[in-house]
């Protein structure tokens, strides 16, 4: 049987997942306690995204086997994964007291107090990690990062640069280089690094995801953009929304005493939203652009697109018949741009479906009440009217996830 166990392994190297599955159910059909093979059928099912398994197998196998740290890091991982940060400290830090020599599993601590926004702590561990492994690529990638969210944006690069001298073909650290000269609004270098990352790894989401980022960053409003979602990406949970509730305070303060000034907010905080679909939408007219683009990127830049014209021709249109229909039609176009942008912005299974019942939702409400304005000549119906009050809770919604998430 540990034939089968040595072709699961390979088999999980090579990315054949379906027939590493094989090899481990047949193995495991006979030593249904053998927690090698159990734990590598976990790994395949954290890499083929079956979490709910993954989870499954990790917690009964560590009812017979509680002291196994790989199954405690695994528990950490999950828990990482569905954004459950205390109970993916509390594993983690069980896995490390048992074996507290191996330098991964301060690489995964460091991870989680990243997305805590701990940078100190973030920066503590990963140093953890590097005094067992100088050479850990994963440890010197995530001290840099911490480095760099603490302002030591020199000691960052040094530490990337001094990770790449280790390991040149190494696809995730050209990445983390990439988004770290993004960030520094070197766009150009920026480029360089995900083409390379890209090279060693077509299919590494950082390297395709900063690529996109970084081919829109040549257009000045879009970088702002980026600088501003690269500050509040730094900030804590409850930072992000002390800086929405007071934009939205000095938005309402602007429309009472200078509304001119409540309309350049009003446009910058709605730009915060379409910039990255519109954006898209250009970024499709570009022969290697759009290849850069996902699935979702895709259909998300098509709603937009489609949303963003019927705006534009119902309001023309309106403006030469006075048809309240089309009034309506136009309306509901238009603030239907909001919730359709941020249609895939939540990363959880649950939060997506959530959302999008809810545009959906809205967008019937919309139908409907541009097929009453028709009938009624009121283009300001019932069902706009509580369409229009579901994009402002939309908006809250999401703001909400996306600071949940983070």
């Amino acid at each position: 049987m540990a034939v089968l166990i040595q072709r699961a392994h390979i088999l999980l190297q090579q990315g054949r997942f379906d027939d590493a599955f094989t090899a481990l159910r047949q193995h495991l059909s006979t030593n249904a306690h053998d927690t090698e093979g159990l734990y590598l059928l976990t790994i395949c099912y954290l890499e083929t995204g079956n979490i709910a398994e993954a989870e499954q197998v990790a917690a009964n196998t560590l009812s017979f086997a509680p002291y196994d740290d790989r199954f405690l890091y695994l528990q950490s991982r999950i828990a990482f994964i569905k954004n459950q940060y205390k109970e993916a400290i509390r594993a983690i830090s069980s896995a490390v007291a048992i074996n507290p020599g191996y330098a991964h599993y301060f690489a995964m601590w460091s991870q989680i107090l990243l997305n805590k926004k701990e940078y100190e702590a973030a920066l503590q561990k990963a140093e953890e990690g590097l005094a067992l492994n100088p050479e850990d690529e994963v440890c010197l990638n995530l001290r840099s990062h911490a480095l760099f969210s603490l302002g030591r944006k020199e000691e960052a690069f040094s530490n990337l640069h001094e990770a790449l001298e280790h390991n040149p073909e190494n696809a995730y650290t050209h990445a983390n280089l990439g988004w770290k000269w993004l960030e520094v609004r070197d766009h150009r270098k920026a480029l360089e690094h995900f083409r390379e990352s890209l090279k060693i790894d077509p299919n590494n989401e950082l390297a395709r995801n900063g690529m996109v980022q970084a081919m829109k960053a040549k257009y000045w409003l879009y970088r702002q953009f980026l600088n501003y979602s690269f500050f509040m990406s730094r900030q804590k949970a409850r930072t992000q929304w002390g800086i929405i509730i007071a934009i939205f305070v000095l938005t309402q303060v602007a429309n009472q005493y200078y509304f001119p000034l409540y309309v350049i907010l009003a446009l910058i905080a709605i730009s915060t939203w379409l910039i990255t679909p519109v954006s898209n939408l250009f970024l499709r007219l570009n022969p290697y652009g759009r290849y850069a683009l996902s699935p979702e990127q895709t259909k998300v830049s098509n709603i937009v697109g489609i949303l963003l014209g019927a705006t534009l021709l119902t309001g023309a249109a309106y403006l030469l018949t006075g048809i309240s229909g089309l009034l309506a039609l136009c309306i509901c176009s238009g603030v239907m741009l909001l919730p359709a942008a941020g249609l895939y912005v939540a990363e959880g299974k649950k939060y997506r479906n959530f959302t999008k019942w809810y545009v959906l939702g809205l967008a019937a409400l919309g139908i409907l009440g541009t097929s009453f304005a028709f009938i009624t000549k009121e283009p300001f119906n019932i069902f706009v009217t509580v369409m229009l009050i579901g994009v402002f809770g939309y908006q809250i919604l999401a703001n909400f996830i996306l600071t949940k998430e983070k």
